[in-house]
């Protein structure tokens, strides 16, 4: 069986697919992934088949990205007007029709079996369509809403379709036709909303070290008190205009004279520096896997993006949630309602508001509680060799099996 990952360039979407593709290999599958710079050498660097696919992670200078990128200065830092530039224009937009003819063109040299895509990477189900494939989609954010930019949403989706010869899709089936692997506990999914018949539920797969990334070894000699991850993810800082520096380093300022030992990242492509007389317990790095990290926590404030969030669920971590956009909001609003998490909202956001929702969660014990309820479930639901199964069925033309 040949199957090809198609991925947005960046961490959060490529590093949840690797599990999954691993598993696949391991199995004696043909496997290979399609993305934009620089999750292209990622993928290379892990030893998989990769071909150049779609934009890059900065959009290779196209006008309509830059366009669209430009139209998002001004707006709210969440809410549909942001989303819809964000997500409805630039990942359903403007990334999928310049994702799917790289795609028909590779099939011609290295043709699938089947799909699976991160779920804001649709080129790679419009390409799969076009060429008869079944295709899956691995859900990172299963809480967020769509039902705002639905319309937004049906209009680029149906102009990249048109685009690869195929009709309309009115009701968005493509997006979930196959298969939709979802990875939150079951418990984490509010009841009431429909889902896909297709949804499988699936053990998280953390993955993070695409550069074979070790724990440095200054952690190991922080003073003996708890520590405090801190992250805005890979995405934030890009879209959210005062993300970094500004909101940034006025939650690190929450610290100064706390006694806890606290390390935040930005991402690769930002500067540590630019933040500035940080207090002396506070170190931040651009990168370190998150995987190895959380164990070690005893808190973590985080932008509420689903891998982030799950990742602390995985390592049994109470959370301060500040959300900016997308999934964020949905996220940080459900983690409340467990009582996983405090929510400080970016707009009225202070440092005297962080280190209060910061003492709270790692003093009370019923949020640590809540993150081990979470872990428990998590360990229980079918893991990579089973979706692998649902992969084979698949391109055999058979419906996948196993409970909703």
């Amino acid at each position: 069986m040949r199957v090809l990952f198609t991925t947005t360039p960046a961490p959060g979407h490529f590093h949840p697919l690797v599990p999954l593709a691993t598993a696949a290999r391991q199995a004696g599958h043909d496997v290979a992934f399609a993305t934009g710079r620089p999750m292209l050498e990622s993928a290379e660097a892990l030893g998989f088949r990769a071909f150049e696919a779609g934009l890059s992670r900065d959009g290779d200078q196209d006008a309509e990205f830059l366009e669209i990128k430009r139209s998002a200065r001004g707006l709210p830092s969440a809410g549909v007007e942001m989303d819809r530039v964000a997500i409805a224009r630039t990942m359903y937009g403007v990334r999928t029709r310049r994702m799917v003819p790289d795609l028909l063109g590779l099939a011609r040299q290295w043709r699938p079996d089947v799909v699976v895509r991160d779920s804001y990477e649709a080129g790679g189900a419009v390409a799969a369509e076009a060429l008869g494939v079944p295709h899956a989609a691995l859900d990172t954010t299963p809480l967020y809403d769509m039902a705002p930019l639905r319309a937004d949403i049906r209009r680029e989706l149906d102009r990249a379709r048109e685009e690869a010869g195929l009709p309309p899709d009115p009701e968005q089936h493509m997006l979930h036709r196959h298969l939709h692997l979802c990875c939150a506990p079951p418990s984490y999914l509010p009841s009431g909303r429909a889902r896909p018949k297709t949804l499988r539920a699936l053990r998280p797969m953390p993955f993070d070290r695409a550069h074979g990334e070790d724990l440095p070894d200054w952690v190991s000699r922080l003073p003996d008190r708890p520590l405090v991850y801190v992250t805005f993810g890979t995405i934030t800082n890009r879209w959210v205009p005062g993300a970094f520096p500004g909101l940034f380093r006025e939650v690190l300022a929450a610290f100064e004279g706390e006694p806890v030992n606290v390390v935040a990242t930005v991402d690769r492509d930002s500067d540590p520096a630019d933040l500035k007389a940080l207090p002396a317990n506070v170190r931040v790095e651009r990168y370190i896997p998150q995987s190895l990290l959380l164990p070690l926590c005893a808190a973590a404030v985080t932008h509420g993006g689903f891998n982030t969030v799950v990742g602390a669920f995985d390592a049994g971590v109470p959370q301060v949630v500040v959300p900016f956009l997308g999934d964020h909001p949905d996220n940080a609003r459900r983690c409340a309602e467990l009582g996983l998490a405090k929510v400080v909202e970016p707009a009225t956001l202070t440092s005297e508001a962080v280190r209060a929702a910061v003492r709270e969660v790692i003093s009370e014990p019923e949020y640590r509680a809540g993150a081990l309820r979470m872990q428990s479930e998590l360990r229980d639901l079918p893991g990579p060799r089973e979706a692998v199964g649902l992969l084979e069925r698949l391109a055999a033309g058979q419906e996948p099996a196993g409970a909703r």
